[in-house]
C-alpha cells in the first residue's frame, strides 16, 4: 500500500488504504455508520468520508458527493474543523474534551456511538497507526471515530 494512496484524506484510494488495514480487525456484531466532515468551518471544503461498521468488520468510504444537502437518518455524522482533527489524531486534545467544548459537533442517533464504542476503539486503535505513519507525508485526518473515545 503505498503512501500516495493514502495522502488524501476521504479519497477513493486512501478510504480502500485504510480498509485495507481494517480487513483482519475483527470487531463486535454492531451496526453503525458514522460520517466525519472535516472543514475550515468557513464555507470552504469538506473532506468526508464514512467508516461503516457490520457484520464483526468494518471499512471506510468516501461520503455522498452531496454531503450536507441531507443527512441519512441512520447515519451518525462528526463535524469538526482541520485543526480539532488534526489535534485529536495527533493527542494534543482529547476527542471527549473537544466534544465537550463544542469543536466537535455530532448530528444524529448518539446511541450508535455509545452501542459502537467497542468497536470504534478497536477501529481506533488499528487505524491510529497508519495514520500516525502518514503524519510526516502530508496526510491529514482524524481516524475515523475522533470523538467517540475520548482519544
Amino acid at each position: 500500500m503505498a503512501t500516495a494512496d493514502r495522502s488524501v484524506i476521504g479519497s477513493e484510494e486512501w478510504c480502500a488504504a485504510m480498509s485495507e488495514v481494517l480487513a483482519d480487525v475483527e470487531l463486535p456484531e454492531v451496526q453503525a455508520t458514522v460520517e466525519q466532515r472535516i472543514g475550515d468551518g468557513n464555507g470552504g471544503p469538506v473532506v468526508a468520508y464514512r467508516l461503516v461498521i457490520d457484520g464483526g468488520r468494518a471499512h471506510l468510504e468516501p461520503a455522498p458527493e452531496d454531503v450536507g444537502s441531507s443527512d441519512d437518518g441512520d447515519v451518525v455524522v462528526m463535524s469538526q474543523s482541520r485543526t480539532t482533527a488534526r489535534a485529536v489524531r495527533r493527542g494534543e486534545l482529547g476527542a471527549l474534551a473537544a466534544l465537550q467544548a463544542g469543536l466537535i459537533k455530532v448530528s444524529g442517533d448518539m446511541r450508535v456511538l455509545v452501542a459502537a464504542a467497542e468497536a470504534l476503539a478497536a477501529v481506533d486503535a488499528a487505524l491510529g497507526q497508519a495514520l500516525a505513519d502518514d503524519d510526516g507525508n502530508g496526510a491529514d485526518g482524524p481516524t475515523p471515530d475522533a470523538g467517540v473515545d475520548g482519544g
